[in-house]
């Protein structure tokens, strides 16, 4: 058995899509390199059976998890919990949230020995805005100084989507994690990762964000420049209630593909009204055009190139037998 492991955390209501992502990255993982894990945490015991069966039919483990192994924490934020639902099997460990597509292979990130303590993540794409010479990066910084994170390190903010971990280690930063989490009462924007980012923005490698691309990236044309191998849907609306900008049917598709080839998850397909799904190619056309001329800004494109640069050279001198493509 790998000691390596591709895991996601969800609850019931994220658990067909966190299947379709897992799936894609079974298909995207040589079975010999690491194990896909989901764990479903709360869940009803009929809906876990009905996944479970699904699961090991694509060469996935599927374990329930009862929500007092997590402090009754939710699923959002059972990551900070991972060294302890793991099994011991797993000290190498790939955590995707279930909002996900994988394109690509993902053996290049796998294959890479995260140090003791430490643990790779993406940066957001909130810091490509700062400085604050604009309204929204000056929103931004505000945000950033209210969180206590000084003007030098706010460009280190990253994003908790995807996380390359070492196991040792992950514990400390997960309980300080979730006891400020329990100290900032969720008053903050994205309380699971402000959490992350105070108490272990010193711990975190930079990471390409080919292992963490947000789909609206594509407005700006970078996709074909960064060459994702995880797609991150961030926002809403989500690809699995239909085909809007920036994705195509294709990514749609796939969520009824699933669920033919699974008769069982066919009831778990999201259904949208026409009013819905009219206000969201209204909103998505909107966003396509901010989106273009936001992301689309030479100078901000260019900030994400050299991010981009920089975490290729960091990964050649850390690395030199494993050159992820980015």
């Amino acid at each position: 058995m790998p000691n390596r492991c591709i895991c996601y955390t969800t609850d019931a209501g994220y658990l067909f899509p966190t299947f379709v992502s897992a799936t894609q990255a079974r298909q995207h993982t040589p079975v010999d390199i690491a194990d896909i894990v989901i764990f479903s945490i709360g869940a009803p015991a009929e809906l876990d059976r009905v996944f479970s069966y699904a699961c090991a039919a694509e060469q996935i483990r599927f374990i329930s998890i009862f929500s007092g192994k997590i402090e009754n924490a939710s699923a959002m934020l059972a990551r900070l919990f991972l060294n302890r639902i793991l099994p011991d099997d797993y000290d190498q460990i790939l955590y995707i949230d279930g909002d996900t597509q994988i394109s690509g292979m993902l053996a290049p990130i796998l294959q890479i020995e995260t140090p003791s303590n430490q643990f790779y993540a993406a940066s957001d794409p909130m810091i490509f805005s700062l400085p604050g010479g604009r309204q929204h990066g000056q929103n931004i910084s505000q945000y950033f100084t209210s969180l206590g994170l000084a003007s030098d390190k706010q460009s280190n903010y990253f994003n908790s989507g995807v996380l390359r971990i070492n196991r040792n280690g992950w514990n400390e930063i997960g309980q300080a994690a979730w006891s400020l989490y329990q100290k900032l009462h969720g008053n903050t924007h994205y309380p699971d990762q402000d959490a992350l980012n105070i108490v272990a923005m010193e711990q975190r490698i930079p990471m390409s964000l080919a292992w963490n691309f947000p789909v609206f990236l594509r407005n700006a044309g970078l996709e074909h420049e960064i060459t994702p191998r995880i797609i991150h849907y961030m926002g809403s609306p989500k690809p699995w209630h239909g085909e809007f900008m920036p994705w195509k049917l294709a990514e749609y598709a796939i969520y009824l593909e699933t669920a033919r080839k699974h008769p069982t998850l066919i009831p778990f397909l999201t259904r949208i009204s026409w009013q819905r799904r009219l206000k969201y190619r209204l909103q998505q056309r909107y966003k396509q055009a901010q989106e273009r001329t936001t992301w689309g800004n030479p100078q901000r494109q260019r900030k994400i190139l050299r991010y981009e640069n920089y975490v290729s050279n960091m990964l050649a001198l850390s690395q030199p037998s494993v050159q992820p493509a980015m």
